[in-house]
């Protein structure tokens, strides 16, 4: 399995440090000057072994499921409780906030698929960001 498989594409990585988030991370993208871009993990050196001379003008946290799971809260209560779900049909994810109905249906407040779990957490968190800056 490659890195880029288990971590957030770097255009949500890019999207979720504009929306506040800012956690420490085991993998950074790393954007060069010369626009290249890279994964790396936390404690790798910012030298260019290319032998170009690039230099790195942003590192982006690459978030692992793993990593936005924690940041997520596993229960959320608009009137009624919903709690964190994730699913895994076929070649995708969904990750979901659901509840049980009194008549057994189940109720979904918010829903995202992708085909990385990473990805379709990092497009939940930014979506509970927003609902928490609502309900504040």
């Amino acid at each position: 399995m490659r890195k880029e498989d288990i971590v957030v594409s770097l255009e949500l990585a890019k999207k979720l440090k504009e929306a506040g988030v800012n956690s420490h991370s085991l993998f950074y993208w790393r954007i060069w000057d010369d626009k290249s871009v890279d994964l790396v993990m936390e404690h790798e050196d910012d030298f260019d072994y290319s032998g170009v001379g690039r230099k790195v003008i942003e590192k982006i946290p690459a978030y692992t499921a793993t990593e936005l799971m924690g940041m997520l809260p596993s229960l959320i209560r608009e009137g009624l409780r919903y709690t964190l779900c994730v699913y895994k049909p076929h070649d995708r994810y969904i990750v979901d906030y659901e509840r049980l109905s009194e008549d057994y249906e189940i109720e979904t407040l918010c829903e995202f698929e992708g085909r990385k779990l990473a990805d379709a957490l990092a497009e939940m968190l930014m979506w509970w960001k927003k609902w928490e800056a609502r309900v504040k």
